[in-house]
């Protein structure tokens, strides 16, 4: 299980960080995470700067809804007691020379964050990660999270015993979701035998009243990588590309990336029964992990008839585990304790 570095208390850390983090995104977009981390800091008492114009999420999750931004905004100055850069939009990094000496943190959600490689001393936050593939730098894990207004809006979700025997699978479409449609093919077709499917592609507020109202919620995703730096001809032919997909620490011969997801806690908030691979299994990190058949339904690609089994032999404890996964996520990933863990592993980098 992966565990913060170190834990400090909430007095310790609004001491150490009474100047501020200011919150950089070079497009000045800054993303999904970096929004609950702003919204985790504010809730704390820790004063914000940042040079955001607007924040990118999904509008079910949109964090800082109802804040000024403008309030916040200020061009990069020296004195904050930590910087954040906010590097997912180009997933490579680039020394700031400005900010040399001072507690500084780098932050990728992107689907390729796996593969961000920074230099060995610098601190890196960074979703999708996994215990069986490391790239450079100093990593700490970190998840999507949740945003305010997804808590807020989830607040109201029906009782497990009066929602919809249903379970959603509306992802729409995108590219390098393996994942998904290798589970189209050999885990949906057979749920849906025990189950209804609701596949609907909702907007977003129809979105989160349907999660209110399902007792079950398909919260996987990911893509497929093979190990190519096995690949010898591949090293010689285009020694770039190479060199891009070559981890310091590869463990499997296949991986899953980009695992995590809006939808993965989305569902937990709504107290839904949370169908996630298997994170024990896959290698997937949080700073705090979740057990199988306590907060989630882990499925095991190589017996996903086993999984299907077990999940229907489980049926009764559908409620608890449901209710476990949400307050787990309320516990660990709303954005104050979010912002405590992104502090904490900056206070240990930079005492």
């Amino acid at each position: 299980m992966t565990e913060p570095t170190q834990v400090f208390s909430p007095q310790v850390l609004k001491a150490a960080f009474a100047d501020g983090v200011y919150v950089f995104c070079p497009e000045k977009i800054p993303t999904h995470n970096a929004g609950c981390l702003i919204e985790g800091l504010l809730a704390m008492g820790i004063p914000v700067k940042t040079n955001a114009e607007r924040i990118t999420s999904r509008e079910a999750s949109m964090p800082l809804k109802g804040i000024d931004l403008a309030s916040l905004r200020a061009p990069m100055f020296d004195g904050m007691a930590a910087y954040l850069l906010d590097i997912t939009h180009t997933n490579h990094y680039a020394e700031v020379s400005g900010l040399r000496g001072k507690r500084v943190a780098y932050l990728t959600t992107a689907d390729t964050s796996l593969f961000c490689k920074v230099p060995d001393d610098v601190l890196l936050f960074s979703t999708h990660e996994s215990a069986l593939a490391r790239m450079s730098g100093r990593r700490a894990a970190i998840g999507f999270g949740l945003s305010a207004a997804a808590i807020a809006a989830t607040a109201v979700a029906k009782p497990f015993a009066e929602r919809k025997r249903a379970a959603l699978r509306n992802f729409r479409a995108t590219l390098s979701q393996s994942v998904r449609a290798m589970l189209d093919l050999a885990f949906v077709p057979a749920l849906e035998a025990r189950m209804t499917i609701d596949r609907t592609d909702y907007d977003a507020a129809a979105y989160v009243q349907a999660l209110c109202e399902s007792q079950v919620c398909l919260a996987y995703g990911g893509d497929f990588f093979a190990a190519l730096q096995t690949n010898l001809y591949l090293a010689k032919s285009q020694p770039q590309v190479y060199a891009n997909h070559k981890f310091q620490d590869l463990k499997a011969p296949a991986v899953v990336m980009r695992w995590d997801s809006w939808r993965f806690w989305e569902s937990l908030a709504a107290g839904c029964l949370t169908v996630q691979l298997d994170f024990d299994k896959y290698g997937f990190k949080l700073p705090v992990m979740p057990e199988p058949w306590v907060h989630y339904v882990p499925l095991d690609l190589g017996n996903l008839n086993g999984s299907l089994e077990q999940m229907f032999d489980r049926e009764k404890e559908w409620p608890e585990i449901a209710a476990r996964g949400r307050t787990w996520a309320l516990d660990h990933y709303a954005p104050a304790p979010t912002a405590a863990y992104m502090l904490g592993e900056i206070l240990a980098a930079y005492p």
